[in-house]
C-alpha cells in the first residue's frame, strides 16, 4: 500500500482535481502496467517517455497544417507516452516531484504546440489560442506554488487538455469542429486564475 505522501509525489494536481485524477490515475496504472513493464524491459525510461511525448507534439504541430492525417496520430502518440511515463516510473517506484515536475512541463509544451498547430491550420482564432495558452500555463504554474507554499488550492482547476484533445480527434473523425466554442469556456480558468493569485499574494 502506497502512503499519502507518495501519491502526493505523483502528480502535481490542486485539491479539486485530486478527487477526479487519482482514482482515474489508478485505473490506468492497472491497465497500462503490462505495456510499461514491457518498456522497462526495453530500457525506455520515464523521462525518455516524457520527452518522446513533447518530440510528437512538435511533429503534430509541424505537420497539421499540410498533413493532417499524419499530424493526428503524431498527436495520439504524444498522449500515449504522457499516459505510460508516470505508469512506468510508478511500477519501477521512482515515481518523484522531480519526476512530476518534468512529466507537468512537458505536458504544457505538448498543450501550447497542439493549439498552436490547431491556430496555424485555421480552426482555432489565435486570441483564443494565447489566452488558453497562457491561463492554462499560470494556472499550473500557480498550483505548483500552491503546493510549495502549502495554501489551498480548492476550486483551483485547470482547463481540461484532454477534452480538448478529444475535441481535436472529433473534428479527425466527423469533421465536427468545436475547438473555439471549447476555448470560449476555458475562458472560464481566468476568475480562477485570479482567486489563485489572490490567495498565493495573501501568503507571502
Amino acid at each position: 500500500m502506497r502512503t499519502p505522501e507518495q501519491e502526493k509525489s505523483d502528480s502535481i494536481y490542486s485539491e479539486d482535481e485530486a478527487l477526479v485524477l487519482r482514482p482515474w490515475q489508478r485505473v490506468r496504472q492497472r491497465i497500462l502496467a503490462p505495456i510499461a513493464f514491457v518498456l522497462l524491459r526495453l530500457g525506455i525510461s520515464p523521462n525518455m517517455l516524457s520527452f518522446a511525448s513533447v518530440c510528437f507534439g512538435i511533429g503534430f504541430c509541424l505537420f497539421v497544417p499540410f498533413e493532417f492525417t499524419i499530424a493526428f496520430w503524431l498527436l495520439v502518440a504524444s498522449v500515449i507516452c504522457d499516459g505510460l511515463d508516470g505508469v512506468e516510473a510508478r511500477l519501477q517506484g521512482t515515481n518523484t516531484e522531480r519526476g512530476a515536475f518534468t512529466d507537468m512541463f512537458c505536458d504544457q509544451v505538448v498543450v501550447a504546440f497542439s493549439v498552436s498547430g490547431m491556430a496555424w491550420k485555421g480552426l482555432i482564432h489565435p486570441v483564443l489560442a494565447i489566452l488558453f495558452v497562457f491561463a492554462y500555463t499560470a494556472l499550473v504554474t500557480f498550483i505548483v506554488m500552491h503546493r510549495l507554499l502549502g495554501v489551498t488550492s480548492h476550486w483551483i482547476v485547470r482547463p481540461s487538455r484532454m477534452v480538448l484533445y478529444a475535441a481535436i480527434a472529433l473534428y479527425f473523425f466527423f469533421t465536427i469542429d468545436l475547438l473555439n466554442y471549447l476555448l470560449l469556456l476555458y475562458l472560464f480558468a481566468f476568475p480562477l486564475l485570479a482567486l489563485s493569485f489572490w490567495r498565493l499574494r495573501k501568503a507571502l
